[in-house]
């Protein structure tokens, strides 16, 4: 196999619109093509694939990605960067929480009622304050996503699948992916959505146990597990940007 330049991209036309792609070589058999959050549009395709046979695939795709940039186009804009000072809000679980910041010799964060309180050694050092929430956000990751994997994986596993193990880490632009190892990866910050939209995710990367790109097959599958999953999907996009 012959070295592939780093930071390959792929142009997609569609009449006389344009856009760049990334393209991102995986161990994947198949290709996928993802219209991100962001608007950002990214191909995974397999190491060994032509540029070629990619270029086409993304051709027969350009009406969709580009029907997916407008439909993020048209939702709220993003909201503004975090300070964590008290007054702002936070969400959690699919709730807004306003954020409370104390001086406390215990560093900590808590619930209370409509408030998330993070108890600080230094209220107004935002970077420790940030940490504590993160870490906050992080333990109640582990046990949210791990109770929603155990009910979602249930029909997958009536279908044969292997139950894959769950990891939970930061990501910068995917809010899940199924490894070609066999893993089920959560982005944490995935833990502000509702538990309904978690299980969105967490379904939407078990469909992938079966059918890696997002043809036929995983629709087919996705509707028969959940069949609101596009609706899902659509709060989900809006929701957390």
């Amino acid at each position: 196999m012959t070295d592939r330049p780093a930071g390959e991209q792929i142009e997609i036309c569609w009449g006389e619109r344009r856009v760049i792609a990334e393209l991102v070589r995986t161990a994947r058999r198949a290709l996928r093509i993802d219209v991100r959050p962001t608007g950002e549009v990214a191909i995974f395709a397999p190491a060994d694939a032509e540029i070629d046979e990619i270029q086409s695939r993304a051709r027969r795709k350009s009406a969709w990605i580009f029907s997916q940039i407008d439909a993020i186009s048209q939702r709220p804009k993003v909201t503004p960067k975090r300070r964590f000072i008290s007054g702002e809000t936070h969400l959690l679980l699919g709730r807004q929480y306003r954020l409370s910041i104390e001086q406390c010799d215990d560093p900590h964060v808590r619930l209370e009622g409509e408030r998330l309180v993070i108890c600080a050694r230094a209220p107004d050092d935002q970077p420790h304050c940030r940490r504590l929430l993160q870490t906050f956000y992080k333990l109640r990751a582990r046990e949210v996503f791990r109770q929603r994997f155990e009910i979602v994986v249930e029909p997958f596993v009536r279908k044969g699948l292997k139950r894959p193990s769950l990891v939970i880490r930061r990501m910068s632009k995917r809010w899940g992916s199924f490894t070609p190892g066999g893993r089920v990866v959560l982005n944490v910050d995935l833990v502000r959505a509702s538990p309904r939209l978690i299980d969105y995710v967490i379904c939407h990367e078990l469909a992938h146990a079966f059918y890696p790109d997002h043809g036929e097959g995983w629709h087919s599958l996705l509707e028969t597990v959940m069949p609101d999953w596009e609706e899902r999907k659509r709060t989900l996009e809006a929701a957390l940007r």
